[in-house]
């Protein structure tokens, strides 16, 4: 995979009720749901549909599979790479996309453990990078 294409999948399934900037992503990729961060019915009827159509298990659920078969998606019509969730990530949020922004911290921040867990020094990290 080339260094500037997404992570791979963060390790949590994502389902009606989850939040976070990993559900924004997949909202992003989805297309045609609001980018909220919330993932709620809309998405879930999205996140089915993309499974039937792409024949994959229609569970409303986003794991391994259904993520990696999103992102190709995206990225064979965008192009690869990483792209905004579309909102603010936060501290004591997690997710592929905060390991993410972690890994692109460590340039700053070498001490800085990519876990995908952000936390009070991804906080100073991020900070670090806006002065």
């Amino acid at each position: 995979m080339a260094s500037n294409a997404m992570p791979p999948y963060g390790g949590t399934v994502l389902r009606e009720g989850s939040r976070g900037p990993d559900v924004s992503l997949i909202q992003r990729w989805l297309g045609g749901v609001s980018v909220d961060g919330r993932f709620g019915s809309k998405t879930d009827a999205a996140v089915r549909q993309f499974q039937r159509l792409n024949g994959l298990t229609v569970d409303g659920a986003v794991g391994t599979n259904t993520w990696d078969a999103l992102y190709q998606n995206w990225a064979s019509r965008h192009g690869e790479g990483e792209i905004w969730p579309g909102i603010p990530m936060r501290t004591g949020q997690s997710g592929a996309t905060v390991k993410s922004a972690q890994q692109r911290l460590q340039s700053l921040v070498p001490e800085l453990v990519a876990d995908g867990h952000y936390g009070p020094r991804t906080r100073e990290a991020v900070l670090a990078w806006q002065v």
